[in-house]
């Protein structure tokens, strides 16, 4: 790591010690590459100065942006260019009579030692793989990977895992976690490497990584009563809570229809959505992105059969009541011809029990006859030219 940053520096300050031979007005021209900062020593005095800084693709301006000098001696290298590719700085202004300056930082390394793509993809918000195209010639060459640990800064740390190919040369970096980078942010990547002791061509893009992630798509869950269904999902985690999930889910019925067929997707603005139903078999799946990013995979469709069971509950309520009915005529009947077998039996009145039953309290007189004591009966015998009366009296 050490190595390469020294290199940086080196080919930086020879380059610019070169041009400053070709004009007098200014002198100890430096770039910070870490803060950004062009600047030089002034002298003259200059007036109305501005830096112009153009984008190399192949050795040819691509873009182009012109900043204000600060105090006429320093310029802050707004937004980010690729060191790989080369750029130029040009400084301008009056000093009795206009000058220019060009520093021209040609392209690094070998050209066609390696593709120009490198590319990153975050997972579940917390996992990065970042990789690169390797071409089949030179056979011995060996790339470092190196990414800014603070946003907006130049390069500083190297890959913490590579990925290897079949040959052992590095083709990627993987980060088993993201807590190293702080959001948001624009980091820069670079690649480098080198073969035969001599350095290749680099690759090196400034990469904000919200806008790489994939998001993992939703599972649904689908719970369905007789004429509607209900599905609910849980919002994908990001590295940013707070960014609008959009999603897109489709619903096919019975095998019809293409699959991501426009007629049978919706977007939903919520994790949840409830439809109207009717017989037959349905397939399910969503998938999910951040506005104006890359979608997700689609999740499992899930499929599942439904079957208008309407008469199949009427004809169970009517199957209930027949038996219900059937119940309650076996018990009438039953108790009714139990009744025919074994009626009810007759039986003589306890007049000892009854009186007992009544428990009639009354004061006791010893002298005191109570009516309802003594029972008076008269018998009459008749005979012939005879009548006898009999009396009989009990205490």
């Amino acid at each position: 790591m050490a190595d390469l940053i020294i290199f940086i520096w080196f080919s930086v300050l020879l380059t610019l010690a070169h041009s400053q031979q070709e004009d007098s007005t200014i002198e100890n021209i430096t770039v910070d590459m870490k803060t950004k900062w062009l600047r030089w020593t002034n002298l003259k005095n200059v007036t109305e100065v501005h830096c112009t800084v153009n984008k190399l693709i192949n050795g040819s301006p691509d873009f182009a942006y012109q900043i204000k000098a600060t105090n006429n001696s320093a310029c802050e290298i707004m937004g980010f260019h690729s060191w790989c590719q080369g750029v130029e700085y040009v400084i301008e202004g009056s000093a009795g009579k206009k000058f220019s300056k060009t520093f021209h930082f040609p392209q690094r390394g070998e050209k066609g030692t390696t593709e120009e793509n490198l590319s990153c993809q975050i997972y579940d918000a917390n996992i990065m793989d970042c990789k690169w195209t390797v071409r089949e010639t030179p056979r011995d060459i060996k790339y470092q990977f190196f990414y800014s640990g603070t946003p907006d800064a130049f390069m500083d740390t190297e890959c913490p895992k590579y990925k290897m190919d079949s040959e052992g040369r590095n083709v990627g970096c993987h980060f088993d976690n993201l807590s190293g980078f702080q959001f948001p942010g624009i980091y820069h990547f670079l690649v480098n490497g080198t073969s035969s002791g001599r350095e290749v061509q680099c690759i090196d893009d400034n990469l904000k990584l919200t806008n790489f992630e994939i998001l993992k798509p939703p599972n649904i869950n689908i719970k369905c009563t007789l004429s509607n269904c209900s599905m609910k999902w849980q919002k994908p985690k990001t590295i940013l809570n707070f960014e609008d999930i959009v999603y897109e889910l489709c619903i096919q019925k019975d095998g019809k229809g293409t699959e991501g067929k426009e007629k049978n997707c919706l977007s939903p603005k919520d994790t949840n959505y409830d439809f109207k139903i009717d017989e037959g078999k349905y397939s399910v799946k969503i998938r999910a992105k951040k506005s104006g990013k890359n979608w997700s995979e689609w999740s499992e469709p899930q499929e599942f059969d439904h079957k208008d069971n309407t008469l199949t509950l009427m004809l169970s309520l009517l199957g209930v009541v027949f038996i219900m009915l059937l119940i309650m005529g076996y018990l009438c009947k039953r108790y009714h011809v139990i009744q025919k077998i074994f009626p009810p039996i007759p039986h003589i009145k306890d007049q000892v029990s009854d009186i007992f039953q009544k428990n009639v309290q009354e004061v006791w007189e010893g002298d005191k006859i109570l009516p309802e004591q003594c029972e008076i009966e008269e018998i009459r015998v008749i005979q012939k030219n005879q009548t006898v009366h009999q009396t009989k009296q009990d205490i």
